[in-house]
């Protein structure tokens, strides 16, 4: 408990602190809620990066899903059920930084998806996909998928793994098919499985992130790729504003308590029923 408190409690105590100062690093000064008024009413961007990082979280069932597919796949023995199981430990393997930097060459203007549009006729959809603000972020959310697909099939290999296969023989004897099988009988037992997985993969999306960031778009153009973990590293070491980043972080500590909290009280719902 101790241990906790040092390294935990005190930690967020003293970021709440300072989130009310003008702090430089050396000194600070007391202002009070000004910092907060100052971050949501005349800070240039905020809005821009608060829709980004609730992009974030709408993505996350999206590639959910594709690791449960996977997963299934892999678990049902399905056809190429050895191929998911090969490449799904892939991403793992890698860190952030190496995965937005192959990435980041993919969607460069003279990248790989360039390359393959140009090769199958669709060359006119051809673009600079980290370049353009409409396109940067949805680029920067594929790869943030990607990098979580491994981890997350894992899970969900994980929780397959505890259904007795005699429900998939007793549901097969029935006339249930694949897609019976996944949505009637693998997701209601497979709920708290998908909490946790939703629960790492929005921590993952609201702070480690960062690295993919850093390496294909320093949060740009503009802001459209900046979220609020980006944002603080921009306002503590770019800009010296430590009591704004620290108001910024206390920002993403509620966002992340509420999220988590809603999710565990859903899939405790979801489990009792």
């Amino acid at each position: 408990m101790a241990v906790v408190i040092a390294i935990v409690v005190v930690p967020l105590f003293e970021a709440a602190y300072y989130s009310l100062t003008v702090w430089n690093g050396l000194t600070a000064s007391y202002v009070g809620f000004a910092t907060y008024t100052q971050l949501f009413f005349h800070t240039v961007g905020i809005v821009q990066i608060l829709e980004n990082n609730a992009a974030v979280v709408i993505s996350i069932p999206c590639g959910l899903a594709v690791a449960m597919l996977a997963a299934f796949l892999t678990a049902t023995r399905a056809v190429g059920w050895k191929l998911f199981r090969t490449v799904v430990f892939f991403p793992v393997a890698l860190s952030w930084v190496v995965i937005g930097i192959v990435f980041g060459s993919f969607f460069a203007e003279n990248g790989g998806l360039n390359s393959l549009l140009g090769a199958s006729g669709l060359g006119h959809f051809a673009q600079n996909w980290l370049g353009s603000s409409s396109t940067a972020l949805p680029a920067l959310l594929v790869t943030f998928a990607w990098a979580m697909f491994g981890i997350n099939t894992v899970i969900f290999i994980s929780g397959l793994a505890t259904i007795p296969p005699e429900l998939f023989d007793a549901a097969r004897v029935d006339g249930a098919g694949t897609l019976r099988l996944l949505f009637h009988v693998v997701l209601p037992i497979m709920r708290r499985f998908v909490s946790l997985a939703f629960v790492v993969t929005l921590i993952s999306g609201f702070t480690g992130i960062f690295g993919l960031i850093y390496v294909m778009t320093s949060g740009g153009p503009g802001f459209s790729t900046t979220t609020l973990e980006f944002q603080i590293y921009q306002e503590a070491f770019s800009l010296g504003n430590f009591g704004t980043a620290a108001a910024l972080g206390m920002v993403l500590f509620a966002m992340m308590a509420v999220l988590t909290a809603v999710v565990g009280v859903i899939g405790g719902r979801a489990s009792n029923v």
